[in-house]
């Protein structure tokens, strides 16, 4: 993030706009709709005499040292030469400057925004795409109710009541989410306002003096890794969490996503290393459900999948927690997609069998005799590790040496790699990977895949 989104109030202080030009005028009309008090400096009297402007006060020439006291910002579009000497005194006299298309003169830049009265949406990309800033404008507007700027304004109009009884100890946070999220927010958004604020006054009257609602747990599946493969409601569930309990394989970009002001506690487990045990887990997700929390148990790809989330739900319910359980694309799903490998293929891969081999008994005591079939494409979790031993327990079921694998690695983060070749030399293919997590794929279908394809092409162009 190279530019921090800040809101302006154009209220302390004039704004001093230079030019005369389209994208000057522009600005102008940006300026005057965020109620800025605008000192108009245009460069000659038949610019002036074509500047017109309701409620601006016009100069003509150039802004002096006097101009620039207590000014809020500067915008300026005069031409090149004047436009870098402007750009120059105003970061002497420590004035924030806005040149328009010079990000490399400017000290601010103008995102594209979304209004909607007290709620304001600003979309930037560094001055680097207008184009797909407006398009993501446009999307936007798309998505946000008409009237969401006067129902931010009721919620103002209430605030300090609402804070003034924060002797009762409630949360106001969670508060305004069930004002936002019930039947209040569906009321004035449907353009029921009166009904709607009378509904607020009683909320807020009777606020804190109910019996605090013990919490829920949500049982959320954080996909494979990419942030874009979240499901929305494992979003929602992230946006409105009070802690998130997280494994180690949940990526950093996926917790970027929770709420900021959320506690999270990592409890993942790694092999071969000290962590904390799941009944300790199962503890504490019922301590905090019980402390009226809203309480998210994030696991990396989905819960149900060798994820002991089945463990955990029932540990939380023979304790009377409410649970919701928001599936996640499991790896074997996401990884797959990434790498262009269909996991079934018409006439030659008709069923998916999904193992790991992280056992309490070890992947050397796995039984792989039903996995044989050469129409059976074997995915294997957490077996980077024990390779060899996948590797000799399917040799020795049956499996032909030469069925094609492949090792997924980090699938679908930024750092991914997959690498093909053939069951008998797995234990290579997997050292050749690096690091995990990652996911082995057994079967026909492999030879489909683009690494697959690629590496074929290339020991083809070797010959």
């Amino acid at each position: 993030m190279r530019y921090l989104p800040l809101f302006f109030d154009l209220s302390k202080g004039p704004v001093i706009l230079v030019g005369a030009g389209a994208e000057a005028r522009a600005k102008l009309r940006i300026l005057q709709a965020a109620g800025a008090a605008i000192r108009w400096h245009v460069l000659s009297r038949d610019d002036a005499n074509n500047a017109y402007a309701k409620d601006v006060e016009l100069r003509i020439g150039l802004p002096g040292a006097d101009d620039f006291l207590g000014a809020v910002a500067l915008v300026a579009s005069a031409g090149r030469d004047i436009d870098e000497e402007l750009a120059a005194r105003s970061r002497a006299m420590n004035v924030p400057v806005n040149i328009v298309d010079r990000p490399d003169l400017s000290t601010f830049i103008f995102p594209s925004i979304v209004d909607r009265g007290d709620v304001v949406v600003a979309i930037g990309t560094g001055g680097a795409s207008p184009v797909l800033a407006r398009r993501l404008r446009e999307t936007i507007e798309q998505l946000l109710p008409e009237r969401i700027g006067e129902f931010a304004a009721l919620m103002g109009r209430y605030r300090d009541r609402l804070h003034a009884l924060r002797h009762r100890g409630f949360s106001t946070r969670q508060f305004w989410e069930r004002v936002i999220d019930g039947p209040i927010g569906t009321l004035f958004l449907a353009g029921r306002s009166a009904r709607a604020e009378a509904a607020l006054i009683l909320a807020i009257e009777r606020a804190g003096l109910d019996a605090p609602k013990q919490g829920h747990v949500q049982i959320v599946g954080a996909g494979p890794g990419d942030p874009d493969l979240l499901t929305l409601k494992a979003l929602h569930a992230l946006q409105s969490a009070d802690i998130v309990f997280t494994d180690d394989l949940v990526s950093p970009d996926i917790l970027s996503r929770v709420r900021r002001d959320a506690e999270i506690v990592h409890v993942g487990k790694r092999k071969g290393q000290p962590g904390i045990g799941q009944e300790a887990i199962n503890r504490r997700l019922v301590a905090e459900a019980k402390a009226g929390r809203k309480v998210v148990r994030l696991k990396g790809g989905d819960p149900f999948i060798f994820g002991r989330g089945g463990e955990e739900r029932e540990a939380l319910e023979e304790e009377g927690i409410a649970v919701t359980v928001v599936p996640g694309i499991t790896a074997a799903l996401g990884c797959a997609a990434e790498a262009g490998l269909p996991l079934t293929f018409r006439k030659e891969a008709t069923r998916l069998s999904i193992v790991t081999a992280n056992t309490a008994e070890g992947a050397e005591k796995i039984d792989w005799s039903g996995l044989t079939d050469r129409a059976t494409t074997v995915a294997v979790y957490m077996g980077l590790t024990t390779a060899s031993a996948v590797r000799d327990g399917l040799v020795a079921a049956g499996r032909d040496p030469r069925t094609p694998v492949a090792v997924l690695a980090r699938g679908t983060r930024p750092d991914s790699h997959a690498i093909t070749g053939t069951l008998s030399h797995l234990p290579a293919l997997a050292a050749a990977a690096g690091q995990g997590p990652a996911l082995i794929v057994v079967g026909d279908v492999v030879a489909h895949s683009r690494a697959w394809k690629e590496a074929v092409g290339h020991l083809e162009a070797a010959e």
